[in-house]
């Protein structure tokens, strides 16, 4: 999130429009009074640590698949 050039606030219309990362816009939606940004944010919530727990597992994998035998 430091790393990023541009805040966006805008939100996205099709996967090659511009936009935040993740984080960013949950925090974005969930300051949002409005209750459609409820679902927004929970559903971006979800996505997110689904998105980690499968690079976790990758992660896992590939240490596993490499590891030295002794």
């Amino acid at each position: 999130m430091i790393g990023m050039v541009a805040f966006i606030v805008d939100i996205p219309g099709g996967p090659f429009d511009p936009s935040a990362v993740l984080p960013v816009q949950i925090y974005l939606w969930a300051d949002s009074p409005e209750r459609a940004f409820f679902e927004r944010t929970s559903a971006a919530i979800m996505v997110l640590l689904v998105f980690l727990i499968n690079m976790n597992l990758l992660a896992v994998w590939v240490r596993k698949k490499f590891e030295r035998r002794w």
